[in-house]
């Protein structure tokens, strides 16, 4: 059976849209069939795209025999390499694409540092893999012009995430970060392909609903780890985003997507039931920078 990927990965409706596809095929399917992701069609990727993506591959390759068809167009295909993809994706995706495209010259060619502009994709699995990551986005923007705090909200946002999802998951944290310098914006993609929000804490809390549990997860201090062991948690996260003179925050996680505000969590879009736990922030800095 065959996942079909939209001409974009760049949104967490479009990881929403994913998730949708991939469990359709995934409850028609026994252990260990073949499924084929097929990429054909793909233009267009974003930070949120490759956590997305490597998550699902994650969560397939698990499951099943997973084959590969790579993008026609060779333009997303420079970009998750310079993105550094195929040094995070398994070796079964990785020769899949060299099979069907000339890799060799992507894997070759000249590099412009951008150590300024983006984090390319990184993988975490324990807690000091977290602050690493999280000491080289204070890299990429202490000569951006941001104030000493921002930056610490940046990173704030990479270790609270991060650590949720070593914390509560058995499951990779795949993360990406870029500065769309155009428009003043810092992405962050964080996700991961465990049990979800709603599975974590619907034992743990008295809310009956799961779009209940996944509020009250991002506006309360739950959680199922003790006192002493929790973190600042998902309230933290939205509080210091909503520090910045404009934020949005996404977060696809059980079947739903929610737009996170500074008020409010609301789901935007319901779909099928899926594994992982998707955040996208966008944060502008135009001005806080002054």
């Amino acid at each position: 059976m065959e996942i079909m990927i939209n001409r974009t990965l760049s949104t967490i409706d479009d990881i929403h849209q994913l998730l949708n596809k991939t469990m359709e095929v995934v409850d028609q399917l026994n252990s260990r069939a073949a499924v084929t992701l097929n990429m054909k069609r793909l233009r267009y990727i974003t930070p949120i795209g490759f956590t997305g993506l490597l998550s699902v591959l994650d969560y397939l390759e698990d499951h099943f025999e997973v084959g590969i068809v790579a993008p026609f167009n060779i333009s997303p295909i420079k970009y998750m390499e310079r993105m550094n993809f195929f040094k995070v994706c398994s070796k079964n995706v990785k020769e899949q694409f060299e099979e069907q495209k000339d890799m060799t010259t992507l894997y070759n060619r000249h590099r412009n540092s951008l150590e300024d502009k983006l984090l390319e994709i990184r993988v975490a699995t324990t807690h000091p893999q977290i602050v690493e990551i999280s000491t080289l986005i204070k890299r990429i923007f202490k000569n951006k012009g941001l104030k000493g705090n921002r930056i610490s909200d940046i990173q704030s946002f990479i270790t609270e995430l991060g650590n949720n999802v070593i914390d509560h998951t058995n499951s990779s944290c795949f993360i990406a970060v870029k500065n769309n310098e155009d428009e003043n914006e810092i992405e962050i993609a964080v996700a991961d392909r465990g049990e979800g929000i709603y599975n974590s804490l619907k034992d743990v809390l008295s809310e009956n609903s799961p779009h209940d549990i996944v509020k009250a997860a991002i506006t309360t201090k739950a959680s199922r780890l003790s006192e002493e062991d929790r973190g600042k948690g998902l309230m933290d996260i939205k509080q210091r985003a909503f520090r910045w003179s404009e934020a949005s925050v996404a977060l696809r996680t059980n079947n739903s997507v929610y737009e996170i505000t500074k008020d409010e969590v609301n789901p935007t879009l319901e779909g099928k039931t899926s594994f992982g736990t998707f955040f996208s922030i966008k944060v502008n800095y135009s001005i806080d920078r002054l």
